[in-house]
C-alpha cells in the first residue's frame, strides 16, 4: 500500500465509495447543464428578445455602440467579480463531504489531487453559465434584429471572460476567507504550479469541513423553506458597534431605534443598500425623463431598487423570523412590521426622489413630471418587502408534500418579480401616457393594494403560528 501513487490511491477510494461505475457528479453537472439550456431556450430567449423588441430596436442597436455599454459591462464584471467574492466565503467551489475530507484530504495525498473533481465540476460550471449568459444577451438582440450575428461570438467571449473572472473570485473568497495552519505545504518541485492549484492548496481541513457541513445546512434550509437558517448561515458575525445599547423609546420608535442600531453594526449592508438605490434612482429619473432611454432600463432598475431596499430591511426580515411570538416591545405584529418600514422606506424616499429627481432634470424633464412616479416606487418596494419578510413556508399538496425545487425557486422570488413587474409597468406606462387619468388612478390602487397585501399576509402568517 506504501508503493501505490496518489492517483491509485484516489481511484481505490472512488471505488469504495461509487462502486465500478466511478462518481456520479460528472453526469449530474452534465444533467443540470442539459436542463439549463433547455429552460434558456424555451423561456429566457423569447422573454428577453421580446424585451429588446418593446424596448425599441434602434434604440438599444445604438446603445451597444455607445460608451455607455462598455461601462454596463464594467460594472457587471466588478459586481458578478465582488458577489462571487462574498459567496466564497460562505460556499466556495471546493465543498467536498465531509468523510472525503476526514479520510482523503487529511491523508498524505496531495490536496491539489484530492480536491481537483470538485474545482473542475465548479470551474465548469462558472464557464458554464457565463457562455450560456452571453450567448442569451447575444441571441436576444440578434434575435430582435437590434444586431448582427457577429455579436454571437463577441457575447460568448464576454461570457467565458465573466464566467472565468467569477471561478477565480469564487476560489478566491474561498482559499483567502479562512486560515492557512493546517493547509497543504507547496513542495518546492511545485513552486512554479498555476496559480488555482497554489490556491486549493491553501484550503486547510477545517475550513473545508466547516464549508461543507455549512454547505449541506443551508441546501436543507433552502428545501425545507427555512430562510431563517439560511440567512444564520450565510450571514457574517458581527463585529462593529458591540458597545452600543438599545434604549426605551416606546413600543414603534424602540422598533425604530432597533434598525438603526443595525445598521451601524452592520454598515457595508447599509451602504450597498444605499449605492443600490441611488443607481436605481438615477436610472428610474433618466427613463421618466427622456423618451431616448429604452424602458427596459426602467424594468431593470426597478430590480436594482428592490434588491437595494432589501438590503435596507435586515429589521424586517428578524421581525419575520420571530412571527407567532409574544411582541418584544409591546407592538402588534402588523404596526411592528410597519414600523419596521420606516428606516428603508425613509432611506428610499429620500434617496430615490434626490437623485432621480437631479436626474431627470438634467435628461431635460420637469420636476413635477417625475416625483410622483419616483414617490410611488418606494410604495410599491414597502408592499413587495412585506411580501417577501412574510413569505411562510412554500406551498405542498397533498400528493406531494414535499415541494419540488421549481416550486421553491417560483415561491421565493415571486415577490421580487412582481414588484419588478409592476415597477416596470408603471415607469413604462409614464413615458407613454402620463396624463391619463385612468393610468394614474390604476397605478396608486396598485400601489396601496401592494402595502394592504403585504400587511394582510403579515396578519395571516402571525394567526397560522398561533395554536388554535
Amino acid at each position: 500500500m506504501s508503493g501505490m501513487t496518489d492517483a491509485e490511491r484516489l481511484d481505490d477510494a472512488v471505488h469504495v465509495l461509487h462502486g465500478p461505475g466511478g462518481n456520479p457528479a460528472r453526469k449530474e453537472v452534465a444533467y443540470a447543464a442539459y436542463v439549463a439550456v433547455i429552460l434558456v431556450g424555451l423561456y429566457g430567449f423569447p422573454l428577453l428578445r421580446a424585451l429588446v423588441i418593446a424596448a425599441d430596436r434602434e434604440a438599444m442597436a445604438s446603445s451597444l455602440r455607445s460608451p455607455w455599454s462598455a461601462l454596463v459591462l464594467i460594472v457587471v464584471v466588478g459586481s458578478v467579480a465582488a458577489a462571487a467574492r462574498e459567496a466564497g466565503r460562505v460556499r466556495g467551489p471546493i465543498v467536498a463531504p465531509v468523510p472525503w475530507i476526514d479520510q482523503v484530504v487529511a491523508s498524505s495525498i496531495d490536496r491539489w489531487a484530492s480536491l481537483r473533481p470538485w474545482f473542475g465540476y465548479s470551474l465548469f460550471a462558472a464557464l458554464f453559465a457565463g457562455a450560456l449568459s452571453g450567448l442569451l444577451v447575444g441571441a436576444a438582440f440578434a434575435g430582435a434584429r437590434a444586431a448582427g450575428l457577429w455579436i454571437l461570438p463577441v457575447a460568448l467571449v464576454v461570457g467565458l471572460f465573466v464566467g472565468l473572472l467569477a471561478g477565480v473570485a469564487w476560489l478566491l473568497g474561498q482559499s483567502r476567507s479562512g486560515s492557512t495552519v493546517d493547509s497543504a505545504p507547496l513542495p518546492a518541485a511545485f513552486a512554479d504550479a498555476s496559480p488555482w492549484v497554489r490556491e486549493v492548496r491553501r484550503l486547510g481541513v477545517h475550513d473545508l469541513r466547516t464549508q461543507s457541513a455549512r454547505s449541506n445546512r443551508i441546501v436543507g434550509g433552502v428545501h425545507s423553506g427555512d430562510l431563517r437558517a439560511v440567512r444564520l448561515e450565510a450571514a457574517r458575525p458581527i463585529t462593529r458597534g458591540r458597545g452600543l445599547r438599545l434604549r426605551h423609546r416606546g413600543p414603534i420608535m424602540t422598533l425604530v431605534a432597533r434598525d438603526v442600531l443595525g445598521l451601524r453594526r452592520s454598515p457595508a449592508a447599509g451602504l450597498v443598500g444605499l449605492l443600490l438605490c441611488a443607481a436605481a434612482a438615477a436610472a428610474l429619473g433618466a427613463t421618466l425623463g427622456s423618451s431616448a432611454v429604452p424602458p427596459l432600463v426602467g424594468f431593470v432598475a426597478a430590480l436594482v431598487s428592490h434588491l437595494g431596499f432589501g438590503a435596507l430591511s435586515e429589521g424586517l426580515r428578524l421581525e419575520a423570523d420571530t412571527v407567532g411570538t409574544p411582541p418584544l416591545f409591546g407592538a402588534p405584529p402588523v404596526r411592528a412590521a410597519a414600523a419596521h418600514l420606516l428606516v428603508p422606506g425613509a432611506t428610499h424616499l429620500i434617496t430615490t426622489v434626490a437623485v432621480g429627481s437631479i436626474t431627470g432634470v438634467a435628461v431635460g424633464a420637469d420636476v413635477g413630471a417625475v416625483l410622483p412616479w419616483l414617490v410611488m416606487t418606494t410604495l410599491f418596494l414597502a408592499g413587495a418587502s412585506l411580501l417577501a419578510a412574510y413569505r411562510g413556508r412554500p406551498p405542498t399538496s397533498p400528493f406531494n408534500p414535499v415541494p419540488s425545487v421549481q416550486t421553491i425557486a417560483i415561491w421565493y422570488s415571486f415577490p421580487l418579480i412582481l414588484g419588478t413587474l409592476l415597477i416596470g409597468g408603471m415607469v413604462w406606462g409614464a413615458t407613454q401616457f402620463p396624463t391619463n387619468g385612468y393610468f394614474v388612478i390604476a397605478t396608486w390602487v396598485a400601489a396601496v393594494w401592494m402595502i394592504y397585501a403585504g400587511l394582510n399576509r403579515v396578519q395571516r402568517e402571525n394567526l397560522a403560528h398561533r395554536d388554535v
